[in-house]
């Protein structure tokens, strides 16, 4: 089964990939935000299109676990996932899951990799969406 994992923002949405046999994860290309309701259109035809059957939402918690604006916002992009699918009859599992520290992690690897500054925004963005389905997966083992 291929999992999605979406790193959510305001202006850009980041994104990854697993192969179905959980193997090997993959960056894909960032969407720009240009409002909620044509980025969800957009992640479903995509689901469509690649035949995820699951999708792993970030939920940027705070540290302390509490939710603040942006878990509300990851929130309702779930909700509107949701229902989008379930009107485009499109079987899909959405779920959140926490990425506190994803985007910290996925700095650290783009240093490491020389990524440049002025590259770095977009290509963060899907490293931690990356990022994020690579704890999904090691939490998930069985899956």
């Amino acid at each position: 089964m291929k999992i999605l994992a979406i790193d959510p923002g305001t202006k850009r949405i980041g994104l990854a990939a697993s192969d179905a046999l959980h193997l090997t994860t993959r960056l894909l290309p960032v969407l720009q935000v240009s409002g909620l309701g044509r980025s969800v259109q957009e992640i479903a035809s995509l689901i469509a299109e690649e035949e995820f059957r699951k999708v792993v939402v970030g939920l940027p918690l705070n540290m302390d676990g509490s939710e603040g604006k942006a878990a509300l916002g990851a929130r309702d992009l779930v909700k509107r996932l949701k229902k989008e699918l379930q009107n485009k009859k499109i079987s899909c599992e959405v779920e959140v899951w926490d990425e506190r520290l994803t985007s910290f992690e996925a700095e650290q690897r783009a240093r490491q990799q020389g990524v440049a500054k002025a590259k770095a925004k977009a290509f963060l963005d899907s490293l931690a969406a990356e990022v994020l389905l690579e704890d999904y997966l090691a939490s998930h083992p069985e899956k």
